[in-house]
């Protein structure tokens, strides 16, 4: 196998961790990144036992560790009367029936440790400040071009470019993230000014109809983080604006105290429209290839997006060891495509079960009730037993 480095567009989670497992398996890389510095600014995110694992595969879990939070419990709630639709108790006995741990963290310090890990090996080579703006497949590698013109050769290119990829075209033609229909707020608080009754060391998921709310901490127990999701039309243009709490506020007017004390701590929330991609006929074309959101950005309802972008970064690496690129590309779509979609699929239908309103909720929050625990291990875990490759 040719020997040139591989060209990785995007320095987010999955471009980083691309880039990680390729080093793991003696590839070279070079990584191109828009923004001025590896940073990020979104909210908190689920590290899931499958998650734990890819991080682990790929030599970065000690770096990210430190700033994660054990949570005690999943607790999920209706969020009008408070009342306790189901508990989910972690710890060392959800750990060993699940072969590693649940944690939770803020995407910077996982960014962060996924920087640091790369800038410290020494197969990669990051470029900050550099926009990538098409690819091309050849017969003996590929081609990425960057913003001025400038044309970058590689033994293939990953693009890593998030849910709005311009690389993308170059595979499957113009494709527009699909709204779902909700609008999607994120704040960040001290962990100090979590409201006293708001279950703080826990995940707490609270439904609510026509939205929901999750908070847990995050930073190694430094920040609070909460995130609200509400039935809305498609969003005014833009992937990050700034929102008032009286937006919450109404949405969630008939919240019981500890959601609407939660909902008023903030003074200003970012917001971001609901969407995902419909399933792409390919991800690869020669010595082409998409990863993580570029691929098939989904809602977060499953708590999964990160994770399949690292869960991504894995698999490809392990068929990069041997045999052609564009072999080892095609095979890697294939693998991946069924899974990603079925937590797409779900990711939408778990919105509308949070949603839900009048007698669909009623027998929702029954079935919770009677369940219990298992349920939520039924649903999950063809998620979270997922192994990396050998």
């Amino acid at each position: 196998m040719t020997d040139r480095p591989f060209l990785v567009a995007g320095g987010g989670i999955a471009g980083l961790a691309a880039a990680l497992g390729l080093s793991r398996v003696e590839k070279s890389v070079r990584l191109f990144e828009q923004a001025p510095a590896f940073e990020e600014v979104g909210a908190g995110l689920q590290m899931s036992p499958n998650g734990v694992r890819a991080l682990q595969w790929l030599g970065v879990w000690e770096a990210v560790e430190p700033a994660c939070v054990i949570p005690s419990e999943i607790h999920v709630r209706d969020g009008r009367s408070g009342g306790m639709l189901q508990r989910l108790r972690l710890g060392k006995p959800f750990e060993e029936k699940h072969g590693a741990p649940y944690r939770v963290c803020h995407r910077a310090d996982l960014l962060g440790g996924l920087a640091r890990t790369a800038e410290a090996s020494g197969r990669i080579t990051l470029h900050t400040g550099t926009k990538a703006e098409s690819m091309a497949s050849s017969e003996n590698g590929a081609t990425l071009t960057l913003a001025g013109g400038q044309t970058e050769h590689g033994a293939g290119v990953i693009a890593a470019d998030g849910i709005r990829s311009t690389l993308r075209e170059a595979i499957c033609g113009r494709v527009s993230p699909a709204h779902r229909g909700h609008t999607i707020y994120r704040a960040l608080i001290p962990f100090s000014a979590a409201p006293p009754n708001a279950e703080a060391d826990c995940v707490t998921l609270w439904l609510y109809p026509g939205g929901h709310v999750v908070h847990y901490p995050v930073s190694n127990w430094r920040n609070f983080n909460i995130v609200a999701a509400i039935d809305s039309p498609p969003a005014e243009p833009g992937w990050s604006t700034l929102a008032e709490t009286r937006e919450l506020r109404v949405a969630f007017a008939e919240a019981c105290e500890p959601l609407a004390d939660v909902i008023d701590v903030p003074t200003q929330w970012l917001k971001w429209p609901g969407a995902d991609l419909d399933s792409l006929p390919q991800w690869a074309s020669g010595h082409t290839v998409l990863i993580g959101d570029a691929a098939h950005a989904t809602l977060p309802y499953l708590a999964q997006g990160a994770v399949m972008g690292l869960e991504d970064a894995c698999v490809l690496a392990a068929e990069l060891r041997s045999g052609s690129v564009a072999g080892a590309f095609s095979v890697f779509a294939s693998q991946r495509m069924a899974r990603t979609t079925q937590v797409q699929n779900q990711s939408r239908q778990q919105g509308d079960v949070y949603h839900a309103s009048g007698a669909r909720a009623l027998a929702r929050n029954a079935a919770l009730k009677l369940a219990g625990p298992s349920i939520m291990s039924r649903q999950t875990d063809w998620i979270y037993c997922w192994r990396p490759p050998e």
